[in-house]
């Protein structure tokens, strides 16, 4: 170390730190400190301006990532959650109203929580109802896209304009506003302008579906041949019938069984009623029996039972009446075990019922005046068109189901008495009118006579036979639409069905590996 550097540090070291030294110190980190604090703090404001920026920004791009996010896809096509929670709610709404019935006796309710409600083992509602609209969008794409191949036009301004005034009645109806009830019905983040194109697609659909329908209505010959093949289920019968109960025993006779003695019987239990011993049944049904011998023969005497089909009686009865080779006159006694009686029947005729059906429109009242709404129509354009637009006008909501008023396909068992009455007279003629009061529901109705149809065996194979073939139809232009995407695992009755393919799988692998052992 030279010179001056030994001579710099021995002052350094013999140098004493004042006050004022340690004064000017803490000042300079004070200065420090605030500069930091400073930078730290513009630092942070702009971090939080940022976030809060980021924030409002997110709004809208959240809220378009869920009206146009991808849900699902199938068959490659996105589908929207709006455009999923339209299909969900349409099908969840037509199921409900179709089997609400039977949905409230098992206790289910499909206005809650659907994941916690089992429809099956291994699926809840809300995976059945899932399946369901997978399937439902993707018939709708299959139909739409035939539809457009085949040119297919309809006037679907017209078609939309009534979809708008029925959600602008119901709203109405239900003291809600329009876009309120839109969302109530299809989903959260339903609006007009949002559920427009898939309303649009749902009603080309329907509409080119009923086209392809009407296309594949059966021929005479088909409907005859399949009558042919199912004459027991659609023929009638008339029959005489009377039937013999045996008389059981309320107390022991002397063929009861023996009966262990007891002390007596518990204070408060209720006394059982007495159940005959077999020897007892037996010795019953042997008097019933011969009874019923007798009865037979004086079966001329008995009510007759007119146009009866085959599942409306006892099943024995029933396939008697129905044998081919059955004959007019021909009389039997039948045994009922289960009911402990005899049936004494006599077949008189077998035929297929030919009375037609009726095609009718029909105006509602409730409250008002029938007659003068019948009065309006003949004073001005007594017209079938004139009726329709009076049904739409008049009808009360509850009973406005059918468009114009028009039920076709009516049978006698369709209609009040006094309607029945009316409509059914063989006299009547296209176009006949009248207004008629019902005593059984106090409704009055305004009634314009469209003309006849098919009787009812007829309309029952048509509607069948339709069905048969749409079914069919629907799975083939359906096939290529089967792929089913969830990137987001939003369906879980996708992972439930693999899960038992897997398991079956696995256990299909096991069964051969045991039966190759067993071989060996």
């Amino acid at each position: 170390m030279s010179k001056k550097e030994t001579q710099a540090t021995e002052e350094k070291q013999e140098k004493v730190v004042t006050k004022y030294d340690l004064k000017m110190q803490r000042r300079a980190e004070e200065k420090k400190k605030v500069q930091r604090e400073k930078l730290w703090g513009t630092i942070g404001s702009i971090v939080i301006v940022a976030a809060v920026f980021a924030l409002v920004i997110s709004f809208p791009i959240r809220n378009y990532l869920t009206v146009n996010g991808t849900y699902i896809t199938v068959a490659g096509q996105k589908v929207t959650p709006v455009e999923y929670d339209y299909h969900f709610n349409l099908v969840k709404t037509n199921y409900n109203a179709q089997y609400s019935y039977y949905l409230s006796m098992f206790g289910i309710d499909l206005s809650g929580d659907l994941t916690k409600q089992m429809y099956s083992d291994t699926l809840t509602w809300q995976d059945y109802f899932d399946k369901m609209t997978v399937e439902d969008i993707a018939n709708t794409k299959a139909l739409t896209a035939k539809a457009d191949e085949a040119g297919f036009a309809f006037d679907a301004d017209a078609e939309y304009a009534q979809f708008q005034e029925s959600i602008a009645n119901a709203a109405k109806e239900a003291g809600m506003g329009e876009k309120e009830y839109l969302a109530a019905c299809y989903g959260t983040y339903a609006t007009e302008d949002r559920i427009k194109p898939f309303v649009m697609e749902t009603l080309k659909s329907e509409k080119y579906y009923a086209s392809v329908a009407e296309a594949k209505a059966p021929s005479e010959e088909e409907l005859k041949a399949y009558y042919e093949e199912n004459r027991n289920t659609y023929d009638s019968v008339d029959y005489r019938m009377t039937t013999i109960d045996a008389v059981l025993p309320t107390e022991p006779t002397d063929l009861a069984d023996p009966v262990e003695e007891t002390e007596g019987t518990e204070e408060g239990t209720e006394e059982k009623a007495y159940e005959p011993s077999e020897a007892e049944i037996e010795f019953a049904m042997k008097v019933a029996q011969a009874e019923a011998n007798n009865a037979v023969k004086e079966l001329d005497q008995a009510e007759l039972t007119e146009n009866a089909g085959s599942t409306s009686m006892n099943s024995d009865v029933s396939a008697w009446l129905f044998d081919e080779s059955r004959k007019p006159g021909d009389t039997t006694v039948i045994e009922n075990t289960s009911a402990n009686c005899y049936y004494c029947v006599k077949f008189e005729r077998r035929y297929l019922d030919e009375t037609p059906s009726a095609d009718a429109r029909i105006i509602f009242v409730t409250e008002g005046d029938a007659q003068a709404i019948y009065d309006e129509w003949t004073k001005g354009e007594a017209s079938e068109d004139r009726f329709a637009a009076l049904a739409d006008q008049y009808t009360d909501e509850q009973y406005a189901s059918a468009e114009g008023g028009l039920f076709t396909g009516l049978l006698p068992g369709d209609v009040p008495d006094a309607v029945k009455d009316w409509l059914f007279d063989t006299s009547r003629k296209a176009g006949d009118t009248t207004v008629v009061t019902g005593e059984e529901d106090q409704l009055s109705y305004v009634l314009y006579y469209v003309g006849a149809n098919d009787p009812e065996w007829k309309l029952t194979v048509k509607n069948i036979l339709v069905e048969e073939a749409m079914t069919a139809y629907i799975q083939e232009i359906g096939a290529a639409y089967k792929e089913v995407s969830d990137p987001k695992g939003n369906l879980n009755y996708l992972k439930v069905e693999a899960s038992e393919a897997a398991a079956a799988a696995s256990e299909s692998e096991s069964s051969e590996a045991s039966e190759e052992s067993s071989a060996e």
